[in-house]
């Protein structure tokens, strides 16, 4: 983990929490998780896009 945190030029603990993440969403913590965003309005929207395969908005 070391010689990837060097490679990454990230901390320790960053490269670390990463290595431990079973899954993307054990990295959704902390003070973020819970705060208003102003793509909330579109989140169902972006979902459905997202679902049909729509993963980058410059592949129309």
């Amino acid at each position: 983990m070391r010689s990837v945190q060097r490679q990454l030029g990230t901390a320790w603990h960053t490269v670390k929490r990463f290595a431990d993440a079973s899954k993307p969403e054990d990295l959704f913590t902390g003070q973020w998780q819970n705060r208003p965003s102003v793509l909330d309005d579109y989140k169902p929207y972006l979902d459905d896009r997202w679902n049909e395969g729509f993963t980058n908005a410059w592949k129309w």
